[in-house]
Formats: structure tokens, sequence, C-alpha cells
């Protein structure tokens, strides 16, 4: 037994020598035993504490209540932390205060209630803490507050004083990941983190939600024009150009707000409210503020309901897909087919695509619904052929969902060797935004059609931001000029000339063109005028089902032509 613990009593014996420190204590508060792991912890030696309070840990703002607690224990017979551990804060020799874990025992000897108390450095414990709490709270890369921490600070806001919600989505940032790399969109996020902060002011709460969506709350404040000032700083301050990676890039935002208590009461209330505004500044082309309104939601909620009647359409067998004819000229001989689709609803009747195609193409069912566009496709142009049609083209048009799956290529190629369908006789037509959006996928899947010798058209054509480098990257092999240019080709020379440009670039390219919206003989000769080859509108035949397209021209006045004759 060691000098320093002349007291022979069990507790003694035990830990004398243990790494925790082990103080023991009498009735009246003072030490009797100090063991060595003690002297290593709070920096007293045992001859210098013991005979002294106990209290000497204690930092001397709560001695009184430790003074009264231990009394009470005396007086009682029992102590209530006995058994239990608890954190607190312990004294050190050099006045420091240290976070310990103590765990209290209390037992008689000789008829007297006796003390020991074990206890253990927890700062390592307390740091880890402190940096999980962080993390949770914290966005890594920007070190502005997260979502999460977003969310307590508006149930606060909330809760005392109107306050008002911007949320923010960059424009153009995936295009900056997939040209530059990740680690130039990491920089670029935490560079408009800081400038959003500057944008902010100091009465902003800025927050990274995730990806390129950022958030900043707006405290004690509910006034459309001092928020739409912030607003504004906002934009002010991403104009500039963000200078990364040796080179400029250019980013904009749009923002939806949303403000309480008017437009929400509650937490997720406000967090989708502010994210209806947000998709409505989006839809408006993006680089704009979009304040919340009520017909937003009523909007969001018929696109809900829209969405489940979609899923009991594809489940009833309710769609259907209709053909218009693309016609050569100046000869008209039939070519081909665009496949479009039609739902035959139960209540509303047969509904046009403009109707439904855009919350089609972002539900779960999109991919599904695809994969049965383009079965039925091959299964008519089969047809077409038995019955003596020719090996007619037709087009398909793509949802998104499908250029972002790994299932594209089999899912066609599948389909073709089905219907014993040659590849050249399906033509997938992609849009300018489904490309922009999905371009690392979208390539890869379309250069193994492309090989396939599927033909990838260029729907829309004109009409996005499309560029000679764009086009050169995908594996096209046809463009269709949108029906915005024919309108008025035979009126206006801004259209002709767009329409002349276009022809000649797809010519130095290596691409075949077709135009769409063709109505008039007017607009066929204009186009013929100007080079173009191909066509498709309602002067050559409005959309029908394959049984009416069959019946039309099988013994009509349009004379088919084989595709590959027509070198398409």
């Amino acid at each position: 037994m060691d000098d320093h613990f002349p007291a022979q009593g069990r507790y003694e014996q035990m830990l004398a020598s243990s790494a925790t420190a082990a103080i023991c204590a009498g009735p009246d508060g003072f030490i009797v035993s100090w063991n060595t792991a003690a002297e290593q912890l709070f920096g007293h030696s045992a001859q210098q504490v013991v005979g002294k309070p106990i209290s000497i840990i204690i930092p001397t703002r709560h001695r009184a209540a430790h003074d009264a607690g231990l009394a009470r224990a005396v007086r009682a017979g029992h102590s209530r932390l006995a058994g239990h551990a608890v954190e607190m804060l312990a004294l050190h020799a050099d006045g420091q205060e240290l976070p310990v874990d103590l765990s209290l025992s209390m037992w008689f000897e000789g008829g007297k209630p006796m003390f020991g108390a074990l206890l253990r450095d927890i700062t390592d414990r307390q740091t880890a803490q402190r940096r999980l709490e962080h993390l949770a709270h914290c966005d890594t890369l920007t070190s502005l507050p997260n979502r999460n921490a977003l969310r307590a600070q508006l149930a606060v806001e909330i809760e005392k004083s109107p306050c008002s919600l911007l949320l923010l989505d960059l424009d153009g940032f995936k295009h900056v990941n997939d040209t530059l790399g990740h680690s130039v969109g990491d920089a670029l996020l935490a560079a408009v983190a800081a400038r959003l902060t500057s944008a902010a002011g100091t009465e902003g709460f800025v927050a990274r939600l995730g990806g390129d969506e950022f958030a900043i709350l707006i405290a004690n404040c509910n006034d459309p024009l001092k928020i739409d000032e912030v607003a504004t700083s906002i934009f002010d301050g991403l104009e500039a150009p963000f200078e990364l990676a040796g080179q400029f890039i250019f980013v904009g935002t749009s923002i939806g707000i949303a403000i309480a208590p008017k437009d929400a009461t509650g937490v997720e209330q406000l967090l989708s409210s502010a994210d209806l505004a947000l998709y409505s500044a989006k839809s408006n082309g993006g680089g704009v503020r979009a304040f919340f309104a009520r017909a937003m939601q009523n909007s969001s909620e018929q696109k809900h309901r829209l969405g489940t009647e979609l899923r009991q359409a594809l489940a009833n067998a309710e769609f259907e897909l209709w053909y218009q004819p693309q016609v050569a000229l100046p000869s008209r001989a039939l070519l081909g087919v665009e496949a479009l689709l039609r739902w035959r609803h139960p209540d509303h009747g047969l509904l046009p695509p403009q109707t439904f195609i855009e919350v089609l193409a972002e539900s779960t069912i999109a991919e599904e619904v695809g994969d049965w566009i383009i079965e039925q496709a091959c299964v008519a142009a089969a047809a077409w052929g038995r019955t003596g049609l020719g090996p007619l083209r037709v087009g398909v048009n793509m949802f998104p969902a499908q250029l972002r799956s790994d299932r594209l290529f089999t899912v066609v190629s599948s389909a073709l060797t089905r219907n014993g369908l040659d590849p050249q006789q399906l033509e997938i037509e992609i849009t300018e935004n489904t490309v922009l959006r999905h371009s690392k996928q979208a390539t890869k899947a379309l250069k193994k059609l492309k090989a396939l010798g599927v033909g990838i058209a260029f729907d829309d054509f004109g009409t996005g931001f499309a560029s000679l480098s764009l086009l050169q990257k995908f594996p096209l092999t046809r463009l269709k000029i949108d029906r915005s240019f024919v309108a008025r080709i035979d009126r206006k020379a801004g259209d002709a000339a767009i329409v002349e440009a276009v022809v000649g670039m797809a010519r130095g390219l290596g691409l075949a063109v077709i135009a769409e919206g063709v109505e008039t003989a007017a607009q066929e000769a204009a186009l013929m005028t100007l080079g173009c080859q191909e066509a498709q509108g309602y002067l050559y035949g409005r959309p029908m089902p394959a049984a009416t397209f069959t019946q039309t021209y099988l013994n009509g006045s349009f004379s088919p032509k084989k595709l590959f004759e027509e070198g398409s």
C-alpha cells in the first residue's frame, strides 16, 4: 500500500494503482486518499491534498451546491448520485477547468459514511462530440451551415418573428462540372458561397443545401421590397465571372422566395413554398426571382394528381401511338413517320401530348413508357413492311430518363431483333435541352446506337443553345428544323436565312435535314429553294393511328419510296 493512502479501506486497496483517477473522502468532505491517476489528472500530489476539502477540485462557482449536496447525503445516509455516471466540470491545479465523467460511490466504515469518486477526463470525447455536431450542421465544402442547420434556424425564426426564405439554384453549374471537372466545380461552389455571404449582408443566414442549391434566411423581415433588394444584390454579386482553372466562368442563379407567416407557418411548409417559387423561376428561363403564390401550390397539386393518373394510364393500356408522315422533296415520296404519343383518357377522351408530356417526362414511369413506345414503333414499322409499304423509317422521341439509363442500347437492339427490323429503319429523336442536361450518359448511349445503324435526329433545332461544337460532339445523323422557322419562311427573310444556314451547315457536317410543321405549298416551295430535301407537316398528313396510316398510304396518292434508295 502506497504511503499516500493512510486509510486501509477497501476502496483504497482496490483502486490505488488504477489508471482511473480515484478519490476517497470522509463524511466531513475532507480527502483521505488520492491515487496516482488523480495526481496526473488534477496536477496535485497526494501529499498536497490529503486532509483538504474535496471541493478543491470543484470550480468556485459550483462549490456551494457541491457542499450542500454532500451534507444532504450524510444526513440521509445515501446519495442520489451514487451508482450513476454524470458529466461535470472539474478544476485543475493550474486553474483551468476540464470536463470529467464522475462515478460516485457511498458506503459506511465504522458507522461513518465514506464517499468514493472515479473520474475520467472526457475532453477528447467532448471534442469529438463537438466535431460531430459541427459536421452535422456544417457543409464541409463551403463551411456554410447545411440543411440541418437551416431547418433549426428556421424553427427559431418562424416562432419568434416574420422571416423570409430565398432558395437559389445555380444556372449552368452542371456544364462546369461536366466540362472542367468536379474539382473546379467544388472551387466554384466555395467561391459562390463567399459571394452569397457578402450579398446577404449581416442580416442574412446563408446555407448550402447540397449540390448547387443554396438558401438565405432573412430574419425579422417580411417586406417584399427589402427582400427584392437582397435578390438584386445576389444577381449583381454573381454577375462578374469567376476566375478558376485559368479561365473565366460565368454562372447565374434562379431564386424562389417565400415569406412566413404569410406563405407558411412551419419549417417544412416554408421550404416547400420557396421550392415551388424556385421551380417557377426556373420554368421562366432562369436568371429571375419569383415570389411564392398560391397558384403555384395548386399547380403542384394538379401535377401530383396528373402523375397518379398517368401511372394508372400505363397500367390500363390507355396510351396510343399515332404516326405523322415524313416525305421527300419535291416528289412527296413517303420516307418515314414520327411516332407521337397520345392518351385516351377514360373521362376526357383523346389527349394531345402537350397536356401531359411534361409531367410524364419527370415521372417514375417515364422510362417504362419510353420502352413501350420503342417496342410499339418497331411493331408498326414491321407490319407496314409486310403490307407492302416498304422499309419506312420511324422516329421516336426520347425521355431524359431513357438517356440517363444504361438500358437504352439493350432495349432498342432487342426491339429491333424481335421485330426483324433493320436498325436504319429506327431514328431516335432528342432535344437540345435533354442533351445539354445529360451529356455524358447521352453521348455513350447514342454512340452505341449510331454504330448499330440507328439514326439520331436533333429535334427542334434552332430553338435552344446548340452550337457547332455540340453538333460535332454528339453522334447525330439528322437535324429537324423547328416549325417556328418554317411558319413564316415564305414571308420573313430572317427565317429563310436561318433555314438556309442550317441546311448548309448540315450539309457540311454530313447530316440530313427535315423541316417540321409544313402546312402550305408556299412553305414547301421555299424549303425546296433553300435546299431542304425532306419535310413533315399537315400538308402531307396529320398524325393518325397505325391502322389508319396503313389504309391511307397503301392505297393513297403517296408512292412509297424505300429508305435506302433515298440515301437517308
